[in-house]
């Protein structure tokens, strides 16, 4: 058994952020990717696996980016942003990564969970998940849509709480 120490770049600062989008996550999940996330925990947790080097956790998320992304080619899907995919699969990868770091034998008895900083697969997996999903959301828009102004596209998927883009500011409800 190991100490853990979780680095701050690597480990907490996308903990952070993916706490900070876990609302907007679960509002544009339905019951059904919910359960397939489940799922895919499941997959990250039992084909993980560590050697004398480094912990290798499995990315059992792209499970559920593939449930998401065949049915947003025929249209549906469509309020799932990118930073939920980042949030996903973070969340479902840092746990296993925690855990496997602490029974795997490390050299020096301390595993450091995202110890190669921004470089650590446990920002690297799930960036590279989300990039992927904002090219199959953009290229299916601009299918559906013709023109897509790239601005907009982007506010909608890294907004925290979900934009109103293409409303008008009059349309919007304020407070009197």
């Amino acid at each position: 058994m190991n100490n853990v120490s979780i680095d701050a770049v690597g480990g907490l600062l996308p903990l952070a952020v993916s706490l900070l989008y876990l609302p907007r996550t679960v509002r544009a999940l339905g019951w059904f990717y919910g359960a397939i996330f489940g799922l895919s925990m499941l997959v990250s947790t039992h084909f993980s696996f560590c050697d004398s080097h480094a912990v290798h956790v499995a990315p059992g998320v792209i499970l559920l980016c593939v449930a998401l992304w065949l049915p947003r080619a025929r249209g549906r899907n469509m309020e799932v942003p990118a930073a939920a995919i980042f949030t996903l699969a973070f969340i479902a990868g840092f746990p296993v990564d925690v855990y496997l770091g602490y029974v795997c034998v490390a050299a020096n008895g301390t595993a450091r969970v995202g110890g190669a900083g921004l470089s650590d697969g446990l920002i690297v997996g799930p960036a590279s998940l989300a990039l992927v999903h904002l090219g199959v959301y953009y290229f299916c828009e601009l299918d559906e849509r013709g023109k897509v102004p790239l601005g907009d596209f982007l506010k909608t998927h890294f907004a925290v709480t979900r934009p109103t883009v293409g409303r008008p500011a009059s349309t919007i409800a304020e407070p009197s």
